[in-house]
C-alpha cells in the first residue's frame, strides 16, 4: 500500500509546529509568576482581609514584573516552601537574603526597598541609640523568633534582656504600659500599626534618631529554568521605580 500524504499549505505547518512547542513548554520562562503570600500575615506587607490577598507587597510585585508577564497570587501557610518547588510554575516572594539560610540555592532582584530595624520608647522616658552601650541594662521588646544581629550580644552576655511576645499590637502597648524599656520594629511595620490603632499614637512614643540596622527587601525567586535570564529586565524596572519613588509612594498608602 502507497501512503499518501496530503500537502499542508506551511503557515498551517509552522502553526503547528509551535503549539507542540507551547505543549512541550507550558511556562515559558517569564509568562507568569505567582506571589506566595503568607497566610498568618505580615503587615503592611502581606494580609488576608476577608479571605482576600493585601498588602503593600502585592503592589509592589505587580509594579515591578516585566511587561507581557502574568501575575498571580496563591496563598500558602508555608509559603517559602514555593521556592524549593521543582516544574514549571515560577514563584516570588519579597525578602531579605538574611533571612533566608540557604539564600544561595534561590535567584534573587536586587534591592527594591529599605528596612531599618527603629528603637522606640515612651515619649516620656526616651532612649536614644548611639551604640551598643545606650542600652545597657534596658528590657528591650522583641517579636518571638525575630533575630536582631545589633543587638543579639547584648543580649546573649546580659547587658540588655530580650522579652519576646508574638504580636507588634501587643509589644507596643506594653511599651506605652511600661513593661518594657524600648521595643524593636521595622519602620514601615510599626507606622502601620499605629495607623490602624484607635487606641494607639505616634505621640505615645519617641523613635531613636540612629536606626539599630537595615537590610535590603528584594524579590526571590525559586529557580526555574531560563528565568535567570530575565533578572536584568526585572531589576531594570526596578531601578527605574525607586528613582520615581513608585515603592515609596505605595508604602505612603500603608
Amino acid at each position: 500500500m502507497i501512503s499518501v500524504f496530503h500537502r499542508r499549505p506551511l503557515s498551517v505547518v509552522v502553526w503547528m509546529l509551535l503549539a507542540c512547542a507551547c505543549q512541550m513548554h507550558p511556562a515559558v520562562a517569564g509568562d507568569a509568576v505567582t506571589f506566595a503570600l503568607f497566610t498568618r500575615g505580615w503587615p503592611p506587607f502581606e494580609m488576608v482581609v476577608d479571605g482576600e490577598p493585601e498588602g503593600a507587597a502585592l503592589d509592589i510585585f505587580r509594579a515591578s514584573m516585566p511587561d507581557g508577564v502574568g501575575t498571580s497570587v496563591k496563598l500558602i501557610p508555608a509559603s517559602r516552601s514555593m521556592l524549593r518547588t521543582p516544574g514549571d510554575d515560577i514563584y516570588t516572594r519579597l525578602e531579605c537574603r538574611e533571612w533566608i539560610d540557604d539564600a544561595d540555592n534561590y535567584l534573587w532582584s536586587g534591592p527594591v526597598l529599605t528596612l531599618r530595624t527603629v528603637l522606640l520608647s515612651r515619649r516620656n522616658r526616651p532612649v536614644e541609640y548611639t551604640d551598643a552601650s545606650s542600652l545597657h541594662g534596658l528590657t528591650i521588646g522583641c517579636i518571638k523568633s525575630y533575630s536582631y544581629p545589633e543587638v543579639e550580644p547584648l543580649f546573649r552576655s546580659g547587658k540588655a534582656y530580650r522579652y519576646d511576645v508574638n504580636s507588634d499590637v501587643v509589644l507596643l502597648r506594653m511599651l506605652k504600659a511600661g513593661r518594657v524599656d524600648a521595643a524593636l520594629f521595622d519602620q514601615y511595620t510599626v507606622r502601620w500599626i499605629i495607623r490602624k490603632s484607635s487606641e494607639l499614637s505616634m505621640a505615645d512614643f519617641h523613635v531613636a534618631a540612629r536606626p539599630l540596622g537595615s537590610a535590603e527587601l528584594r524579590f526571590v525567586f525559586n529557580r526555574h529554568p531560563g528565568w535567570e535570564a530575565r533578572l536584568p529586565e526585572i531589576d531594570a524596572r526596578i531601578r527605574t521605580n525607586r528613582e520615581d519613588g513608585v515603592y515609596e509612594r505605595i508604602m505612603d498608602r500603608y
